[in-house]
């Protein structure tokens, strides 16, 4: 229906649309559940040009008189009528420091026709946020900010200047005070036009600067470099800018003997572990690949996570079959012992038109795949060609854990119809690792919640814990506050805050964006940016090695008034319940005193609770056992 944005100079790629307005059939709610497309819809197919720059502007218009922007239990930073936040991979956006402070970023525009856009910032002072800004922080048009801390007590943010074809660097030496110093870095010679950064700190004082960048394919107007229609290019700096080296380097593993072009926006940095950096590169068809080092940018090993069946693809050939692969929405983290984990969204893809630079792929695509260092890397063969499989349990990616997430049937609702992304029905996943636990925050349609034309997307999260399995999906937005809410573009901070994980997401009323595909989803609205501080226990874990009593999932779940809860005793205990809100608020306690070994039904009556996901915990003395209860 479409070609990819060319926004972020990709190559382009048509949608293939198996449904238009598909009907689905539910099978029982087990973990391997599926949604089963209708007959007859799967193998439609459309396509109609986009072609984006990065210096659109939209014509002036007056808000819509329809759309609600007010969000009672949102904490809101930011606002933004410039609603794509990036073209695929989400870049680090939002950083929780030891001392309780954050700061968050996002493109921001204050204007419907977004010619004032640039860096939206706010600043939490381990109290309160800021007040949502009413200017950017530079003194031109930028866009595609990314956030890391810089020097013992600083910051410092990266973004383009799409018009000079130049990245620029705002800086201060302490976080949230003080004026914003300024300083650039152009492309290479003879190849001045570079955009679409990222930025990442090291050092132990965290001031080695560390950026990635894009330059542009040819089908944007620009020239191949070094034989790649789009190259990734490293720089560093050791001095705050002042010099760079390397400077605008081709690592070694990305050159055109690998690859024929590097799509822009496909890749992000790592938050460094365990004397460990690295970043994640892949736009879903060619191999897909994590640049590692461990001397802070010395020397790069290149390591594979996806073979492509054509690591060569450039939309050309016209001969790639109906394939698995990724989406472009790629995450990556290091965990403590410097082994690195790669998310991304599943996504199927086709090229049967030689010679256009396109190809095509399916929209209703399904999935959120996971993986690891200690795997073997990935390939059309174990991610499958299946679109929405009717079965998850039979791919190989599930039997090997490696299947993260997929969409989540809901009673009689269905699939109206998918607002645009480019991307998985399941994707633009953000990785974090604490204590062992792994954590995919991302954004999925939500069956349940939709207009007349699109379902809604919402910010959920998939957990496990060591070797364990993937445990239950949990919407986070599943209140009656985020009914007409399109939750997109999370980007989740590596550090917890007070044992929740914060997350920063745009949303409006509307599904999909202003200035995608062409014509658009919707005209330019008001968006928010929300923050998130997500609370996530480890449904079902006991917190000690020889649990002494065992809880039952509360009955009926989902409730609306009085719940059930069985406590078997080993022996006796003193036992008391705490129920938690999504973002950790206590919001019911009651102790129950003294039992003696046996099963006692505990009753909860949550009537007062506002509709939405809940925890409780059930504690006997240094013993806990949390699961998740709904409330209608």
């Amino acid at each position: 229906m479409a070609i990819k944005e060319n926004l972020n100079g990709r190559i382009m790629k048509r949608i293939l649309l198996f449904t238009i307005t598909t009907c689905f059939v539910f099978a029982s709610f087990a973990q391997k559940t599926s949604l089963t497309p209708q007959p007859g819809l799967k193998n439609m197919v459309a396509t109609q040009s986009n072609f984006i720059t990065g210096e659109a502007t939209y014509p002036a218009s007056e808000p819509n008189p329809y759309v609600l922007n007010d969000r009672d239990q949102d904490i809101v930073v930011g606002e933004t009528w410039y609603d794509l936040q990036s073209n695929s991979t989400m870049p680090r956006r939002i950083y929780t420091y030891e001392d309780g402070t954050m700061g968050a970023v996002w493109t921001q525009s204050l204007v419907s026709n977004w010619s004032d856009r640039g860096t939206g910032y706010n600043y939490y002072d381990s109290q309160n946020w800021g007040p949502v800004p009413t200017e950017r922080i530079e003194s031109v048009r930028t866009g595609w900010p990314s956030y890391a801390p810089y020097g013992e007590n600083g910051e410092i943010i990266c973004a383009h200047d799409y018009a000079a074809g130049e990245l620029i660097f705002s800086w201060r030496e302490t976080k949230g005070e003080g004026e914003w110093n300024h300083f650039t870095l152009n492309g290479p010679d003879g190849y001045d036009f570079m955009a679409w950064a990222r930025v990442s700190t090291s050092g132990e004082n965290r001031d080695i600067i560390h950026v990635i960048a894009n330059l542009p394919v040819t089908q944007n107007g620009g020239d191949p470099y070094e034989g790649l229609s789009g190259a990734i290019v490293y720089s560093r700096s050791f001095d705050g800018g002042l010099t760079w080296d390397p400077e605008n380097a081709l690592l070694d593993g990305m050159g055109s003997d690998y690859a024929k072009a590097w799509g822009a926006d496909d890749y992000a940095w790592a938050e460094p572990n365990a004397g460990v950096i690295a970043f994640v590169a892949f736009g879903g068809i060619a191999d897909g690949i994590v640049m590692k080092s461990d001397d802070d940018g010395d020397n790069w090993e290149r390591v594979t996570f996806y073979e492509s069946p054509d690591p060569f693809f450039d939309g050309n050939g016209g001969d790639l079959p109906k394939c698995g692969g990724g989406d472009g929405y790629n995450a990556i983290s290091i965990d403590d012992d410097g082994i690195v984990h790669v998310a991304f969204g599943r996504q199927i893809h086709i090229d049967d038109t030689p010679d256009d630079d396109a190809w095509s792929y399916y929209p209703y695509s399904d999935g959120l795949v996971y993986w690891n260092e200690t795997m073997p890397p990935l390939d059309t063969a174990q991610i499958r060609s299946d679109i929405i499989p009717d079965d998850w349990s039979t791919l190989p990616i599930y039997q090997n854990g490696q299947l993260a997430a997929w969409t989540l049937p809901n009673g009689e609702d269905t699939i109206i119809g998918v607002a645009p992304y480019y991307a998985s029905l399941t994707s633009m996943p953000q990785i974090v690792i604490s204590n062992d636990v792994i954590r995919i925050f991302y954004s999925a349609l939500t069956l349940g919640f939709a207009t007349e034309d699109y379902n809604y997307r919402h910010i959920w999260v998939s957990s496990k814990e060591g070797n364990s399995d993937w445990g239950e999906f949990t919407d986070l937005n599943n209140d009656i506050f985020h009914i007409i809410s399109e939750c997109v573009y999370p980007s989740a901070s590596p550090k917890l805050l007070n044992n929740s994980y914060p997350i920063l997401y745009q949303t409006d009323q509307l599904p999909g964006n202003s200035l995608q595909p062409d014509p658009p989803t919707h005209a330019p609205v008001l968006n928010k940016m929300v923050f998130l501080p997500a609370f996530v226990p480890i449904v079902g874990t006991e917190e000690t090695s020889a649990a002494i009593f065992d809880v039952s999932q509360n009955y009926p779940n989902p409730t609306n008034e009085q719940t059930y809860v069985a406590v078997t005793l080993n022996e006796g205990a003193d036992l008391s319940l705490q129920v938690f809100s999504i973002t950790g608020q206590i919001v019911h306690t009651k102790n129950y005193g003294y039992k003696t070994a046996g099963t006692h039904n505990l009753k909860m009556n949550v009537s007062d609770l506002t509709p939405g996901v809940y925890f409780y915990s059930v504690y006997t003395g240094t013993q806990k056992v949390t699961r998740k209860m709904i409330v209608q």
